[in-house]
């Protein structure tokens, strides 16, 4: 439900170093950018991630691919 997925927000957001509360009371004390755009740099630097895994995905296969491995 919404707990579980608030919980794993924020243990993700915390993951990539990005300070992330789920509620008022659970602010971080440090906050480089405003609570609000948190999220919204949380996506963007999941998305930044996820391209990186499937570059090196797609050079292991290559090279694999190349090496006649498969």
């Amino acid at each position: 439900g919404e707990l579980e997925m608030n919980g794993f927000l924020k243990m993700w957001a915390r993951t990539v170093g990005m300070p992330i509360g789920i509620n008022d009371e659970d602010k971080p004390e440090f906050l480089p950018i405003p609570q609000t755009d948190v999220k919204k740099a949380l996506l963007a630097r999941t998305f930044w991630i996820a391209l990186h895994i499937i570059t090196c995905c797609m050079i292991i296969a290559g090279n694999g691919r190349m090496l006649d491995l498969w």
